[in-house]
């Protein structure tokens, strides 16, 4: 299982991706099409509120696509219905170079 490459249905895409940082109000899905804060996550995963501001996020708005690292929106998964997948893959990138 690889945590830093995922794959997407594209078709749900709903605006221009952005790689940030949180935001208020920020979100992904869980099972079931409920929601859950990103802040809540952050809560339950006992993530230091020190570096929560820290960890990059893969957005379409404030719906959280990936919480890089950890894990993905339910809603964007591929399944069965899918027919264009968005594979990402970050690379670490080195200080000063």
């Amino acid at each position: 299982k690889n945590q830093y490459t995922k794959w997407f249905d594209c078709d749900k895409i709903e605006t221009t991706l952005s790689v940030r940082t949180r935001e208020s109000g920020d979100y992904y899905m869980i099972g079931d099409g409920k929601r859950k804060l990103l802040k809540r996550f952050f809560i339950d995963q006992k993530i230091p509120e020190a570096v929560r501001g820290e960890i990059p996020l893969l957005a379409d708005g404030n719906h959280i696509l990936w919480i890089i690292g950890h894990r993905i929106s339910e809603y964007y998964k591929v399944s069965d219905l899918t027919r264009t997948i968005l594979e990402v893959r970050i690379h670490k990138g080195e200080k000063n170079g």
